[in-house]
């Protein structure tokens, strides 16, 4: 996922990004090993960030004061990461930690065209009858990636060439909720891949001119899955 995100010109502060009170924010310990999810209860420059405790789940290892963590968090359409500790753990009047405030940031931004890995089955069909020749319509593929702007469908064979137009439909699931994307896409690349027992043809595909509708629900599912790739909420599988 490093290529779908853009560090800023000049590194803002946490005070400059203005985390929200509530935001998630995920712990990674090292040693013991562990990822923990807990919450910006406040924050002061210079002093130090109050996070809701991680609640043990019976296989988290128990931190205590003194433990190092890395730390990310979304604030906006930015990321931040940084390296911190615990500071001191309270129990009353209710289970929260003292972080250490940040002194250097990783800020990457989140673009438009950021792409997710996924596998989702497809089913491609004819932008107009008879327009393309080939193939019987519809046929099945998969989607191997997905952004704002376009996917990549691999397929067993051409399903026509650069510049035809076809449509796409695949099942998504936004918020556990079933959604159907029908998409009109333009053909942008063909590339046939090489190493594999049976051929497989890879297309890179735009969408085109799609309803307020069908961005609403494309832009949730990508912003979900990106947040699910960079560990800011739990893989939803």
């Amino acid at each position: 996922m490093v290529d779908a995100l853009k560090k800023l010109p000049a590194t803002p502060s946490l005070m400059e990004l203005k985390p929200k009170v509530g935001e998630k924010i995920q712990l990674e310990s090292r040693s013991p090993s562990g990822r923990f999810t807990t919450r910006l209860v406040g924050y002061k420059e210079g002093g130090s960030l109050m996070v809701t405790a991680s609640a043990s789940s019976g296989r988290e290892p128990v931190l205590t004061e003194g433990q190092r963590l890395t730390a990310r968090l979304l604030c906006g359409n930015h990321i931040a990461a940084f390296s911190t500790r615990i500071l001191k753990v309270h129990h009353t009047p209710f289970a929260y930690w003292h972080l250490e405030y940040p002194q250097q940031l990783e800020v990457r931004r989140i673009r438009q065209h950021t792409r997710v890995p996924v596998n989702l089955k497809v089913s491609m069909d004819e932008y107009e009858e008879g327009t393309i020749l080939t193939g019987v319509w519809p046929c099945s593929g998969f989607c191997t990636d997905l952004s704002l702007q376009g996917a990549c469908v691999e397929v067993s064979a051409p399903l026509g060439k650069v510049g035809d137009k076809l449509y796409l439909t695949v099942r998504v699931t936004v918020a556990d909720i079933d959604q159907v994307i029908l998409a009109p896409v333009m053909i942008r690349n063909l590339v046939q891949t090489e190493g594999t027992p049976a051929s497989v043809y890879r297309h890179g595909v735009e969408f085109l001119e799609l309803d307020e509708d069908t961005r609403l629900i494309l832009a949730s599912f990508v912003y979900q899955q990106f947040l699910v790739e960079t560990g800011h909420i739990d893989d939803l599988e």
